[in-house]
């Protein structure tokens, strides 16, 4: 799996606060939810909170390299495809690198183990 597609469409957004598994830590927060399409798909939300747009575009430029290098991962594998939202909160803007990734991969492992 070399990538994603975006979910655009606020019924989907909807779906996944409403049945998907959540994470929240002090970054970021993250819902899962398995889908039926053959392609995991991701949806980046970033409040004003966060910023202006310079800065929620940077929460979400960090969040969509961290997930690309997390479908990478063997403890992603699997064969199942999902559905991602990835809520930024403040702190995703300025926090190191280390820690983000940290707070991002606790967060999807967490949602997708309530999963499996």
């Amino acid at each position: 799996m070399s990538g994603f597609v975006s979910l655009k469409k606020n019924v989907d957004f909807r779906r996944l606060y409403r049945r998907g598994k959540t994470c929240v830590t002090s970054c970021v927060v993250a819902y899962a939810l398995p889908n039926r399409e053959n392609v995991h798909r991701l949806g980046i939300t970033a409040g004003k909170k966060v910023g202006g747009a310079v800065s929620r575009n940077r929460a979400k430029r960090r969040i969509r390299a961290l997930l690309s290098e997390f479908l990478k991962t063997e403890e992603f594998g699997g064969g199942r495809n999902f559905d991602f939202v990835i809520v930024a909160r403040a702190r995703a803007v300025n926090c190191e690198h280390d820690k983000l990734k940290r707070d991002f991969y606790n967060a999807m492992r967490d949602a997708l183990g309530q999963i499996k």
